[in-house]
């Protein structure tokens, strides 16, 4: 008989059954992905717990005659086929944790293999052993990739099998075992995709009977019943597939985002007190935990992920978010770490992990749910059962037009920033915030020590929007001490002893600041404008450190190839007015230098991407290894204006002249239009470097539009409301330019030929997570371009 989906689902009705019936389902699922070792053997334990159902018998039976196959061949490929038009297994006379307990001694002996997907550990290995690009392994060449590795984590429903053992997680996830898994980055550095090798498992004895018992099955016994159909539909159901509030993204994200350190920091947290999760689910797996940190040090690297997974994902999330609350796991302001090779997104939302300061959360690819999340977490708070809410939130409305709450609430949240949302619905009190937090996943008692905008901060990661960020330390702190500094000088007029003292002692963190400002725009200039962007890893990445040490090098040794009188720059930021202003001078000689010799910054033509060649609608614009090179020459002659400017304006206001008579004791007490002179040159300086992009200003995504033609303009502004608008087509090709729909930093003087385009910098960071992926990612010298490619695990934004 064959059955449809419906039909089987009201033949096994009983959630526990089919539970049961799935637990089984998964225990084959977890054989049949498998790399099993040369001249395999089914021993005697890994079948004789297998019950087959008349229907089973008969197949084998019938298998058995047409070929000399052994028993335990045809009855393990019956398992591993599980279903036709009948079940072949029966679940409920089969021995399932005498199978388990096979299955786990086969994998500890080595016999049967999983690849240990969840981190780089692969990878390396691969760039290693094969010089070309491993799109598919033969058997010997598989056992190779994995001989000494880690053993591999997966999970079928609650049944999660990784090198602990098969143990029993608190938590329904589905993370099938894979034999096709991401490995490898071909020779096109235009390539970001991690691309897939399949790895071969031997020829044995059971794979030959089990392909021939198919051939019988689809000859012999007619169509199938929905089994497969059915078994999704329940799984859909066990996991939440239509959910949005936990994923299998967390797996990646521990594998591939946490040191090994922070991953005992999580560990320690999910093990402290009596009660902790993670020890009642160790216990019920038989793992008794005695001192937390001599637990943790025993354990490898994937031993303690299989570990953390054994929590649900509510309170797996909650301990990782405890680590970094506290600093245990410190994350820099703009660094989101996500998966870089495993980027998988699993349910119905296509959800996905990450993590930032501000904790984890789980992501749809569709980011405008954000705002239903929020509308949920509203009408949570103030639920239309409860008159007392309903009425408090009408009245916290009141200047908002509407019948009723709901549709007071639908027009306020149609025109209001989620931020002041946040702020005006939920950060109300201890009551709506307590809900809030549980619903986002975060303990109360976590939080209650962080600031009001950390608190808002966490609830707008959390839902899903972009976070309130402070991006204008530098400049932004210059601009209001500059304000402060100029109204004490233009307070006084006779300039006593008090009133000097006043002025001087506003004059300290101004000239702090400005020195930090010239510091970092001198360094950002300099390394945006020389530094090869397309050859670097990560590409076009912006981090103050690296950008001033680069200035510093090229600075030092353009001092020396010129006649101008040396000065060294000190790559760790200890550097004093005098070089920072005349620097700027320095590194415009530089590039009128380069423009005199640019045919030998051309770009090696191995350094190039395949479309460069050939797309001719979309050319590469960065034909040279100086970025400077690639500009028009209006943005080229604009660029050397200001850096001479720069120079000009900082020595003519008397800033140098006045910073030392004013902090250095000396008696020569700057006059007011001395003072007045140098505050007017700083603001003159800063808002030249701002507007031009020279001085590193933070862009915030604010909006995109696009027409019946097909062009698209993408709005970012800077702190000061300054807007840039960045348009599609731009008339180039793919630049490795962080996309428009990202926050970044904007240059927008520097314009490169040919196109609308500007320089733009993705927010660096430097931590533990930067560290693990430094040589990311690993090229090979020659590639295959007919092989199939993987898709594409980290979605790009439009570049």
């Amino acid at each position: 008989m064959v059955y449809t989906c419906q039909e089987l689902r009201e033949k096994y009705s009983d959630p526990e059954e089919q539970k049961s019936l799935l637990r089984l389902y998964g225990i084959r699922k977890f054989m049949g992905y498998s790399i099993l070792t040369a001249r395999y053997r089914v021993p005697p334990a890994l079948h004789e717990p297998i019950t087959l159902t008349a229907y089973g018998e008969g197949v084998c039976r019938r298998l058995l005659r047409i070929r000399n196959f052994k028993w335990p061949e045809a009855r393990l490929a019956c398992f591993l086929s599980f279903y036709h038009g009948e079940l072949l297994v029966d679940h409920r006379q089969t021995d399932t944790e005498r199978l388990i307990f096979a299955l786990n001694e086969e994998m500890k002996a080595g016999k049967i293999l999983h690849p240990f997907i969840w981190g780089r550990e692969l990878y390396d290995r691969a760039f290693d052993l094969f010089s070309n690009d491993p799109s598919e392994l033969d058997h010997g060449d598989s056992l190779r990739l994995l001989g000494g590795t880690s053993r591999g984590i997966f999970q079928e429903l609650d049944l999660i099998t990784g090198p602990l053992g098969i143990l029993r997680s608190r938590e329904m996830r589905s993370a099938p075992s894979a034999v096709r898994i991401p490995l490898y980055h071909c020779v096109k550095r235009s390539c970001s995709v991690v691309h897939g090798t399949f790895l071969s498992t031997a020829d044995s004895q059971i794979s030959k009977t089990q392909a021939k018992l198919e051939e019988v099955l689809e000859k012999e016994y007619g169509v199938a019943s929905e089994f497969y159909e059915f078994f999704d539909e329940v799984e859909d159901s066990l996991c939440d597939f239509y959910g949005d509030r936990r994923c299998v993204g967390e797996i990646p994200l521990l594998g591939e985002c946490f040191s090994d350190t922070e991953l005992d920091s999580v560990l320690l947290e999910a093990l402290k007190g009596k009660g902790a999760p993670l020890r009642e689910a160790l216990s019920c797996n038989g793992i008794t935990v005695g001192d937390p940190r001599e637990f943790s040090e025993s354990l490898a690297r994937a031993e303690k992920i299989q570990a953390l997974l054994l929590m649900t994902s509510r309170d797996l999330v909650r301990c990782i978010d405890r680590a970094v609350y506290t600093r245990q796991i410190d994350i820099p302001e703009h660094e989101i770490r996500n998966p870089k090779i495993m980027r998988v997104s699993s349910g119905f939302y296509d959800l996905s992990a990450e993590c930032s300061r501000y904790g984890v959360r789980v992501m749809p690819s569709d980011s405008s749910l954000a705002l239903v999340r929020l509308q949920r977490l509203i009408l949570a708070i103030y639920p239309a059962s409860d008159p007392n809410a309903s009425r408090d939130l009408s009245w916290r409305l009141k200047k908002v037009q509407g019948g009723s709450p709901e549709e007071k609430l639908n027009r306020y949240m149609a025109k209001e920033e989620p931020a002041e949302v946040i702020r005006n619905l939920v950060l109300v009190g201890p009551g709506p915030f307590s809900i809030a937090a549980d619903k986002c996943g975060v303990t109360p008692d976590d939080v209650e020590d962080l600031e009001d905008v950390d608190l808002l901060n966490i609830l707008l990661w959390k839902l899903g929007f972009d976070v309130i960020a402070n991006n204008d330390e530098a400049s932004g702190s210059l601009q209001r001490h500059r304000q402060v500094f100029a109204q004490a000088v233009a307070a006084f007029s006779g300039y006593s002893d008090s009133e000097k003292y006043e002025i001087k002692r506003e004059s300290a963190p101004l000239f702090s600041s400005l020195e930090k400002t010239l510091d970092s725009t001198l360094s950002f200039s300099t390394w945006a404008l020389t530094f090869d962007h397309w050859s670097a890893h990560p590409r076009f990445d912006y981090h103050l450190s690296g950008a001033r040490a680069h200035m510093a090098d090229l600075l030092n040794k353009a001092a020396r190839a010129s006649s101008s009188e040396p000065v060294i720059y000190d790559s760790q930021g200890r550097n004093t007015l005098f070089p920072l202003i005349s620097g700027f001078s320095r590194l415009r000689e530089y590039l009128e230098r380069l423009c005199k010799e640019a045919d030998s910054h051309k770009r090696p033509s191995s350094e190039m991407p395949s479309y460069a060649r050939h797309a001719e609608l979309t050319p590469f614009p960065f034909l040279h290894t100086v970025p400077f090179l690639d500009l028009n020459s209006d943005s080229q002659m604009q660029i050397l204006n200001l850096l001479k400017d720069f120079t000009r304006i900082l020595e003519e206001g008397g800033v140098t002249s006045v910073r030392n008579r004013l902090q250095h004791q000396r008696e020569d007490f700057p006059r007011e239009d001395e003072l007045l002179r140098c505050v007017r040159a700083i603001g003159s300086f800063l808002d030249s470097a701002e507007s031009s992009g020279l001085c590193p200003t933070f862009f915030k995504s604010t909006g995109t539009s696009r027409d019946s033609a097909g062009r698209s303009s993408f709005s970012l502004k800077d702190y000061r409301g300054r807007e840039y608008i960045g348009r599609r087509p731009s008339g180039i090709g793919y630049a490795g330019m962080p996309g428009l729909l990202s926050d970044q930093f904007v240059i927008p003087v520097a314009t490169l030929k040919a196109s609308t385009d500007v320089l733009r910098f993705s927010v660096g960071a430097r931590s533990t997570y930067t560290e693990l992926w430094q040589d990311w990612p690993k090229y090979r010298t020659t590639t295959d371009s007919t092989r199939g490619l993987l898709k594409p695990l980290m979605a790009s934004d439009v570049s």
